[in-house]
């Protein structure tokens, strides 16, 4: 008597979050794009005239985590009394903040 060998399908477990097609893909990293933009231009306009020129960006995680880059080391220090008033602006503009980092852009 002959062995037979049963075959199984194969199986791939699903990937969780998988994007449908590369236009939603690209929809949704333009989407975040138009965010951190919209974030920062907020951000900048909230700091004092004098100081809007030392911000150079900014990051906020799905942790709640604003990062407010500055252009330079000293920069960094004068945010860094501005931080109450970058998070305030930041949730009036519908971005929940829980704490602020000010880091000096490299």
């Amino acid at each position: 008597m002959q062995g037979f060998y049963v075959m199984r399908p194969i199986r791939t477990p699903p990937r969780k979050n998988r994007p449908q097609s590369l236009e939603s893909t690209l929809g949704d990293l333009a989407a975040q794009a138009r965010d951190q933009v919209a974030l920062a231009d907020l951000l900048r306009e909230a700091l004092q005239p004098g100081l809007r020129e030392g911000f150079a960006g900014s990051d906020l995680d799905p942790g709640g985590t604003l990062t407010v880059f500055a252009s330079a080391p000293e920069w960094a220090a004068r945010l860094r009394y501005e931080a109450g008033n970058m998070e305030l602006a930041a949730g009036n503009g519908g971005w929940p903040v829980k704490r602020v980092l000010i880091k000096s852009a490299p």
